[in-house]
């Protein structure tokens, strides 16, 4: 069984992505100035920043957008945190807090606390899009896929059919339904015309996201050839480092994802991890991303730092094998997130633990 076919872009990462989504139905402008490259080539990716003069709404809005972005996340979703805590105490029922609050919650896997929110918010608005869209999604990371269906049903008659099938189709996947789900999927977005930008790179990521896990990696990646890759948000650069890495594309990962990451404010462990697979599996002359992992590692190892549990395990599987090490972390994710590539990694952390059949035998 191939070792990346499984592994697609992280439970959290995921969540980030239908937070653009669910910001862009809730918020309908933005008062920041973008740079938008103008090709793929020669071009530093350079991103939305926020600035303090904006409404703190507004600027939270931004922050929360733009952590979606390489090397933004850390960053953006401290600064938005701390300017929540106030404002949210002053005004506790105030829908727009609220939300964002919920929002930077999860992305700390605080998924208790986020859905509490959540729930506040629908109780004010039934109607909120945004909400029902976030909470079927964690409802989903959680493996509480009747919820989450329930949760997208909810948005039938008020969102676009597009949304809502959306939503849908990705827990009927889950359930393992998931070549039925990609040709339904796919025949809504023949029919639904002209897709908003951010809605179009959420729809692109499910699409390629079932391909893949039809092992059909030239379909999968044609879903994503649409969005730039200097343009496109953590999770989108994942799935298409996991489809590239599946067929054996080392160099190419590191020639298009390395630049990418390299000019980032930080790195992010999703797609350090990915350049090091790369790096690894190239048999590279140098392990600069290498380098750079281990020493992520031991920081996170340091910290406890639960929120990153997939990515050690990860580690620990495939980069610095350690059976014992990648069964304890694989067990922490799955803790948090229960979705198909959290069973896989556990399985592997599992299985890894287990002696050659060969040895069993007497």
């Amino acid at each position: 069984m191939n070792l990346h076919f499984y592994s697609r872009y992280l439970s959290c990462h995921r969540i980030r992505m239908i937070l653009i989504l669910s910001l862009m139905v809730f918020t309908t402008t933005s008062h920041a100035e973008s740079y938008v490259p103008s090709s793929d080539q020669n071009v530093v990716a350079k991103w939305t920043i926020p600035t303090a003069a904006q409404q703190p709404k507004t600027f939270i809005a931004q922050l929360i957008k733009d952590a979606s972005k390489p090397g933004l996340a850390s960053r953006y979703y401290g600064r938005a945190s701390a300017l929540l805590k106030p404002l949210l105490a002053k005004n506790p029922n105030d829908i727009e807090l609220q939300f964002y609050s919920a929002t930077v919650l999860q992305h700390y896997h605080q998924f208790t606390q986020a859905q509490q929110l959540l729930n506040q918010v629908l109780l004010q608005q039934p109607q909120h899009i945004a909400a029902w869209l976030m909470k079927a999604n964690i409802h989903m990371v959680q493996g509480d896929l009747t919820a989450a269906k329930t949760a997208c049903l909810r948005l039938l008659g008020q969102s676009s059919l597009l949304l809502s099938s959306a939503c849908l189709l990705e827990v009927n996947a889950e359930q393992g339904k998931v070549e039925q789900s990609y040709q339904q999927l796919k025949n809504i977005v023949k029919v639904a015309g002209i897709i908003p930008n951010d809605q179009n790179v959420w729809i692109k990521q499910i699409l390629a996201d079932l391909a893949h896990r039809q092992k059909l990696p030239e379909q999968a990646l044609n879903h994503l050839s649409d969005i730039p890759l200097l343009q496109a948000p953590v999770s989108y650069l994942a799935l298409w480092s996991d489809i590239q890495l599946s067929q054996q594309q080392y160099q190419k990962v590191l020639e298009m994802l390395g630049p990418i990451v390299e000019n980032s404010d930080s790195f992010d462990d999703a797609l350090l991890l990915r350049l090091a697979l790369a790096e690894h599996h190239a048999k590279a002359a140098d392990a600069i991303w290498n380098n750079r992992l281990d020493q992520r590692i031991a920081i996170r190892l340091q910290r406890n730092d639960t929120a990153h549990a997939a990515d050690i395990a990860r580690y620990y599987l495939d980069i610095a094998p350690d059976a014992n090490k990648a069964l304890h972390w694989a067990e922490i994710n799955w803790q948090q997130a229960k979705m198909t590539p959290d069973k896989y990694l556990l399985e592997r952390a599992k299985a890894a633990l287990r002696p050659p059949e060969s040895l069993t035998k007497t």
